[in-house]
Order: C-alpha cells, then sequence, then structure tokens
C-alpha cells in the first residue's frame, strides 16, 4: 500500500471568501486535483474565518461570572466571557502553570525558546475545559493565534454538517467522491498537542473489528481503530502549529470505509462518561482495595 499526502498552502482567508474554490485551486497546482477516494483534511480554524466565525474582545462585555474567573485565574475577563458563551458547560480548570511548576510538565522539552515558552505559559496560568456541543474543548476551542490582537475564532458548532457541506461542494464542482474531515488542535499533557478530528463525512470514523480472529485464529481485544483521528494527525505533520500556513491536506491512498456516519456519532453523552468513571472507581475500590482510593486522593 502506498498512501501520499500532499500539503495545500492557500492564500490569507478571509470572511466570505470561497473556502473549497481556494482548496481546490491548491490541490490542482500541488497534486494534480482530486482523485475519487481522497481525504480531505481541513483545520478548523480556517474553516471559522471563511464562515466569519470570530470573535471581537473589544466587542465584549464581561459578565459578574466572567469577573470572578477572571479575578481567580488572572485571565482576561473578555476572553472568559467568549468562552462562557460558546461552551455548554465548564467541566473542570487545568492549572498549567501549577503543572509546569511542579514538573508534571516539562515546558523545556517543548520549546526551541525556553523563555518564549514560559512567557506564554504565563500568559494562560488555567485553561478552562468545557463541553460544547457533545465533544471537550480547552477555552471552548477559541483560539487567538495567527490572528490580529483581540480577535479569537470560534470552532463550527456543527464540523460533521460543515464536513458534508464542503464533501457535497466538492462534487459538485468536480465529480469526485472524497471524504473530508475538519480537525482542531489540543493539548496533549504528556508530549504537548494532538490534532484531533471535529468533523467527518464520508469516511467511517472508527473501524469495526472488535472480536476478529487474530493470527491464532483467537477473538482479539482491538482492532477498534480512531481511524478519523489517526489522519487528523497524520496530516497534522504538514500542517504544522505555527505559521506553516498549511491549512489543508490531501490523503491520497489510504483505502478507507465509506460511510454517511459522522464524529458526533461516537461521543459519549454526559450521562455515560458519569457512569463510567463511577463503575470504574467502584471496580478499583472492589479489586485494589479501599488504600487505592486513599492513595489517589491523597498523594
Amino acid at each position: 500500500m502506498k498512501v501520499e499526502m500532499f500539503g495545500l498552502r492557500l492564500p490569507e482567508v478571509k470572511p466570505g471568501d470561497d473556502l473549497v474554490k481556494l482548496i481546490l485551486e491548491s490541490a490542482s497546482k500541488v497534486a494534480g486535483g482530486l482523485n475519487d477516494g481522497d481525504i480531505v483534511v481541513i483545520t478548523s480554524k480556517i474553516i471559522s474565518k471563511a464562515y466569519n466565525l470570530l470573535v471581537r474582545l473589544d466587542g465584549i462585555k464581561p459578565s459578574r461570572k466572567a469577573l470572578k474567573i477572571a479575578e481567580k485565574t488572572g485571565g482576561d475577563p473578555r476572553f472568559i466571557q467568549a468562552v462562557l458563551d460558546n461552551s455548554d458547560e465548564i467541566l473542570f480548570v487545568l492549572p498549567f502553570s501549577k503543572l509546569v511548576e511542579k514538573g508534571v510538565i516539562n515546558i523545556e522539552r517543548m520549546s526551541k525558546n525556553p523563555a518564549r515558552a514560559y512567557e506564554a505559559a504565563e500568559k494562560s496560568p488555567y485553561k478552562l475545559i468545557v463541553r460544547r456541543g457533545g465533544q471537550i474543548y480547552s477555552s471552548a476551542g477559541l483560539d487567538t493565534s495567527n490572528h490580529p490582537v483581540g480577535v479569537a475564532s470560534v470552532p463550527p458548532e456543527n464540523p460533521d454538517k460543515f464536513a458534508k457541506e464542503i464533501r457535497d461542494r466538492i462534487l459538485e464542482l468536480t465529480g469526485k467522491e472524497v471524504a473530508v474531515i475538519i480537525t482542531d488542535t489540543e493539548m496533549w499533557i504528556s508530549f504537548g498537542s494532538l490534532d484531533f478530528a471535529r468533523g467527518s463525512s464520508g469516511i467511517e470514523v472508527v473501524s469495526r473489528n472488535l472480536g476478529e480472529p487474530d493470527l491464532y485464529g483467537k477473538p482479539k481485544f482491538g482492532g477498534v481503530d480512531c481511524v478519523a483521528h489517526e489522519i487528523a494527525c497524520a496530516s497534522a505533520l504538514l500542517m504544522g502549529q505555527t505559521n506553516e500556513g498549511i491549512p489543508a491536506v490531501i490523503i491520497r491512498g489510504y483505502k478507507y470505509v465509506k460511510s454517511e456516519e459522522g464524529i458526533s456519532d461516537y461521543q459519549l453523552k454526559p450521562e455515560a462518561v458519569r457512569i463510567a468513571v463511577k463503575e470504574t472507581v467502584k471496580s478499583s475500590v472492589k479489586i485494589l482495595g479501599l488504600k487505592w482510593l486513599l492513595k489517589l486522593l491523597v498523594k
């Protein structure tokens, strides 16, 4: 099997731009156009720019709740209000600076310029982890990078819908059947950040091989690959996170299962998460003893 990846450089995207046409123009130059079976991977930020999903902090009036959180975290109350406006609920607060201070996060391994890295960390000592549209985001997915000062992009509220619309438009303009994945970058504490699939159309999100026989004929506990997330991570190698200017990638040659499902079909409901946590703690205490729980809470 041979799999190819083509990074698509786009001009600076502005609200109202025809994003699909920009992608097709770049694909024509870089990859000879699109082929049937290609996977088009697009960052959510570029969609936010094209569809004017932007917030301007100078036009936001913080609520009492935002002011209270800002006082405790040192954050910009206008940005915190934007997070509150674009989330369903705050799940917890991640003390990023404290984790750096405690040595949990080794920031010097994450940057060629530790001084700049520490400066960036000091500007965001805490991260609000929220639930938004059935998915978990840090800061509700709001992103100020690669925007003018005081402007942040807001991720599309229904990424699967956007992926389907882009896929349909590509079919309309080119006659090519492709899959579309919309990605977003999130923190991954141990190592830095990872790109995740936020929306998809035309591709099976998760492979369904649980219980299939292994090389020795035994049913295996595995084979359920998060295909959409794996493709998102692979694409990030070309996209980068700073000033690379590659917001879209074409994956060619990967044999995937076509599907009309989306990322939203695999989201755990809040109640399901609570049940999972509750049953995990109960089973751990039953098998490992109460000392396990005390050790977890006290250490």
